[in-house]
């Protein structure tokens, strides 16, 4: 079996799992409430600004810090929110585990994942 047809099924068996299906069933609901919707495009925005601010070594204010705090709270009080993020971090940990795996492999170690 050649590597590219093990990487299709791979990708195949990726987007079958529980953990995609989670992730895009949670998008859906938070796509269908403005309200979460607008919390996710809201975080998306400040964390970038976030990243930027901490590449270029700027400290965030007192207020930005405030707003995080803030923002955190209330997406955490959501329930479609906070179902999304949980799920998008469980798929997440699925991809990073693949990651780890292929580059053990790469590297000659024994393949584990993190789990």
């Amino acid at each position: 079996m050649s590597i590219i047809t093990k990487a299709m099924e791979l990708g195949q068996e990726i987007a079958n799992s529980p953990e995609l299906k989670s992730w895009r069933d949670a998008e859906q609901a938070v796509l269908a409430d403005p309200s979460a919707a607008d919390m996710i495009r809201e975080f998306q925005i400040k964390q970038q600004a976030m990243q930027t601010a901490r590449s270029t070594g700027r400290k965030l204010s007192d207020e930005e810090q405030e707003d995080l705090i803030s923002l955190h709270q209330r997406m955490t009080a959501n329930p479609k929110v906070k179902d999304f993020l949980e799920s998008q971090r469980q798929f997440q940990q699925i991809v990073n585990d693949i990651n780890q795996i292929l580059h053990q492999a790469i590297q000659g170690n024994t393949c584990t994942p993190s789990g």
